[in-house]
């Protein structure tokens, strides 16, 4: 995978990054003007993608995203380097609105994948004012990431690189499970109902040995991807083995 380890990828588990079509993600852009810039194409961009200018002082842009089928994934500049988060999700009849913070460090370029033949486009909306991160929210997003490293580093030290035994791999997951549980009894942001919903999936799966992170895992770790990106803190794991 290119550029890292943020989480909608190198996870087991599979994550789509944003929610219907048609919501809003992430904070708005109060002062806001039209920009008649954008971007539309058929088919996927690449990386780093096509031109997207920016307009002169923005500190955020909401841009305005449709594409005609199938599923996309959509990035400003590089998401990686500046560590906040591209979106995902599937092409409908109304278009979805993805907003993201502008730094001294934004490039003027948006990647779009698509399959071959999609139609899409990318109409952004600039503001003055900063994208408002909610602080909570991004404290349990970062206390959550480490929890799926850990998670993450047990499965694939055990089956994928044979670094770890049973033994040691039952011990990962034990602490793991209680951080996560105290993670659910203390967050104070929205996440805290996934969180919640999350403990018993795990403690059920404590015996599967290399595979804590089974199918049944995917909503609930899907829904708080979501919401860690749309609030541009996105959960990053940390890998231990692989190098």
């Amino acid at each position: 995978m290119r550029r890292g380890m943020l989480i909608g990828a190198l996870a087991a588990v599979s994550i789509a990054l944003t929610g219907c079509a048609g919501q809003t993600v992430g904070a708005p852009a109060p002062t806001a003007s039209p920009s008649p810039a954008g971007a539309s194409g058929t088919g996927p961009t690449g990386f780093p993608g096509v031109d997207f200018p920016l307009e002169d002082g923005a500190r955020s842009v909401s841009v305005e995203f449709a594409c005609s089928s199938g599923l996309y994934t959509i990035e400003l500049s590089d998401s990686m380097m500046l560590g906040q988060a591209p979106y995902s999700g599937e092409c409908a009849a109304s278009p979805v609105t993805l907003t993201w913070p502008i730094t001294e460090r934004t490039t003027e370029t948006l990647s779009v994948t698509v399959a071959e033949g999609v139609d899409w486009t990318a109409i952004p909306t600039f503001s003055d004012e900063d994208f408002e991160t909610d602080a909570a929210l991004a404290a349990d997003c970062e206390r959550f990431g480490v929890i799926y490293s850990a998670f993450t580093n047990a499965d694939y030290g055990y089956t994928f690189y044979e670094e770890l035994d049973a033994d040691q791999w039952a011990a990962r997951v034990d602490e793991a499970t209680s951080e996560l549980g105290s993670l659910a009894g203390s967050a104070q942001s929205e996440l805290r109902e996934s969180f919640e919903l999350l403990v018993p999936l795990v403690s059920a799966r404590t015996d599967q040995i290399g595979e804590i992170l089974g199918p049944e895992l995917q909503a609930p770790i899907s829904a708080i991807s979501d919401a860690c990106n749309a609030n541009q803190t996105p959960l990053i794991l940390q890998g231990e083995f692989g190098g």
